[in-house]
């Protein structure tokens, strides 16, 4: 039995020689070969006379009537056929790639601005099931870095911590608005006039996690004349919430993220008599050299924002 060694098939220059060969060998006809690779017969003749002389063997026994593999052709054929079937599937996974329609989209978010994502990629992960979809949550401080570095395709974050940079674009995914939370029975329920609050102790979501929401907390004490009687202050949500239903101290969180979190031992109440507003953006790095991410865009401005 014959073998050849598949890196010496491998180092044909020109693929293009391989699908001959292999087109010859399945039809036994080189017109047909021809026809299936559009070319001239007397290309995919050259082709298979520049393969033998190459390996130094004959392919294929040829008279006038008929075309008949030799040894060494047979030997030849498995291997031509793997390489030609793992060239196609290379050429279709970058294929996929390029498209954006395979691969990975990796999502960041801060610790407040988990709640709304699922409606973002809803539509996106049905329309393409086959991209990996990661959401990872990050650091304030990472996440100017994370779109410089194409580490995320996609960071929501609170507007007002856009970074102020040329390479950064962004889409308006939602509003949101504060509410107070306080341990069930400690105040009275619906809505909430703020100066009631004057007397309370605070729990925060401390200023390194989310600069932005703590100073707009801040802001809500200063435009009631309160100086907050902070006793804490937490670097993630979770532990906020169980520091109120403890009975620690009542806290104000975007009321999305109230809602998700919420149990039995802690009562949410809007904050009557004033806009506490707060806006959320999608960002990304303008290069995007991810083709999934502007699928992603694609998709999620079709989410109508009033609904979010």
């Amino acid at each position: 039995m014959i073998f050849f060694n598949k890196q010496l098939v491998v180092n044909f220059m020109d693929i293009n020689l391989i699908k001959y060969f292999v087109s010859v060998a399945q039809n036994l006809n080189f017109s047909e070969a021809a026809r299936q690779n559009f070319v001239s017969q007397s290309t995919v003749s050259r082709g298979i006379k520049e393969m033998e002389k190459e390996l130094g063997a004959s392919l294929f026994s040829r008279t006038k009537r008929n075309v008949v593999l030799t040894p060494e052709g047979k030997a030849l054929l498995p291997y031509a056929m793997e390489i030609i079937e793992n060239l196609n599937s290379a050429t279709f996974i970058i294929d996929k790639l390029q498209k954006g329609i395979d691969g990975k989209l990796t999502v960041g978010y801060d610790e407040t601005s988990g709640p709304y994502i699922s409606k973002y990629l809803q539509g996106f992960v049905a329309k393409y099931p086959d991209i990996t979809v990661d959401i990872k949550k990050i650091q304030v401080s990472e996440e100017i870095l994370a779109l410089d570095n194409n580490e995320y395709d996609i960071v929501f974050m609170l507007r007002d911590m856009m970074p102020d940079s040329p390479d950064i674009d962004h889409l308006e995914a939602y509003d949101d608005t504060l509410s107070v939370i306080s341990k069930k029975g400690l105040l009275a329920g619906g809505g909430i006039d703020f100066d009631q609050l004057h007397q309370q102790n605070v729990v925060l979501l401390s200023e390194a996690i989310s600069p932005i929401l703590y100073m707009e907390i801040l802001d809500l004490f200063r435009t009631y004349n309160i100086i907050p009687n902070i006793v804490n202050r937490y670097d993630d949500v979770r532990s906020v919430v169980t520091a109120v239903s403890s009975g620690i101290g009542i806290s104000i969180l975007p009321t999305s993220l109230c809602r998700a979190m919420f149990n039995s031992q802690f009562e949410i109440h809007r904050i009557k008599g004033i806009d506490t507003t707060i806006s959320y953006i999608m960002t990304w790095n303008k290069a995007m050299r991810n083709p999934g991410t502007k699928l992603f865009l694609k998709e999620a401005s079709k989410v109508n924002v009033e609904d979010v």
